[in-house]
This record gives structure tokens, sequence and C-alpha cells, in this order.
């Protein structure tokens, strides 16, 4: 009997430290509350593989001739928080067509109501941004005036409702090419 009750006790000293592990394993699997994508509200430019600070007033309006592809994040958006760790390592290990026009990123913490950045909040308002992630592509002319602005983003929902591209979160090698047929006009 003895023995048993031994076996026993070894048995439950397992399962308790097997569950410790399970437990532990799994809360290191849980987001924390420090977000891969919280970025402190404002407006972004990519460079040399990373987002440089603009310290603009007002609104960001594309005066230089060329194109400028911008994505608006909101910080408490779900989908914003799927989609741009896929969107950084695509800008740094691909970059494909984003690498010879300008990409502007627009931060909010949520739209215009939650934005402690003004230039980024008058920026949402101005291209009517009620939807994230957002992205539009604007072409600038030689005389420095905004030509024509695409809404990628739009574009990117109607080939999914026509079965072109998954139905799945954003992915940024179909934005690319849609923004590659923009260009190639």
């Amino acid at each position: 009997m003895r023995g048993i009750g031994s076996l026993g006790l070894i048995a439950i000293l397992l399962i308790l430290i097997g569950s410790l592990i399970a437990i532990y394993i799994l809360l290191q699997s849980q987001p924390s509350d420090e977000n891969p994508s919280k970025i402190p509200n404002g407006i972004y430019v990519y460079k040399n593989n990373s987002f440089v600070p603009l310290n603009i007033q007002g609104p960001f309006i594309p005066r230089e001739p060329g194109y400028y592809f911008l994505y608006f994040h909101n910080n408490l958006c779900p989908h914003c928080q799927v989609f741009y760790p896929k969107w950084i390592n695509y800008l740094k290990s691909e970059g494909g067509v984003f690498r010879n026009i300008t990409v502007v990123e627009v931060v909010c913490d949520w739209f215009t109501q939650q934005c402690n950045n003004d230039a980024a909040r008058i920026t949402f308002e101005l291209y009517g941004v009620t939807s994230s992630p957002f992205f539009l592509l604007i072409k600038v002319n030689a005389s420095g005036w905004v030509e024509s602005i695409w809404n990628i983003g739009e574009e990117y929902l109607q080939l999914q409702r026509s079965g072109n591209i998954p139905t799945q979160e954003f992915l940024p090698q179909y934005l690319e090419v849609i923004v590659r047929s923009k260009i190639a006009r």
C-alpha cells in the first residue's frame, strides 16, 4: 500500500509541476500590455528602414513632385495591430515599389477622438479617415499640386469581395500590386 501512496504522490507532484510549466508557457505567449505597434501619435516618413517623425503644423499635404503612400494607423485598432508588424517586415525585407515612393505613416490612438498630435488629427480629418488601417496613394505633379488621390484600401477590399485576393487581414504584397498598377499608368 505504501508503494502506491508514494507513486501517487510522485504522480501528483509531476502533474503539478507540469501544470505550472504549462501556465508559465501560456503566460509567456500572451501579448503584454506593451503593444509592438503602440506608436506615439504623429506623422512619420519612412527613411533608411525606419519611420522618422515629421514636425509640421497643420495637416500633411505633399508638395514635392512624386508619389506618396499614406498609411493611417490607430494604436487601438485590432486590424492595425495585426497589419503593422507585417507592414514593417515587408518594408524592411522586400520594399518593392515602396522604395521608390514616399511612405508616410499617420498615427493616432483612435481616429480624431483620441489623438494628442494636432497634425495627425487634422490629417485624419482632411482625408476623411473613418476606418483603419486606411491607405491612400497621392500623386503630386511637377507644379507641386496634388494630381490624383487613390483610396488603396477601398480597392483592396473590392478585390477581396470579388475573390481576386484572399479574404484575410491586409497583406502588404497585395497593397504593392495595387500601388504598382497606379504608378504604371
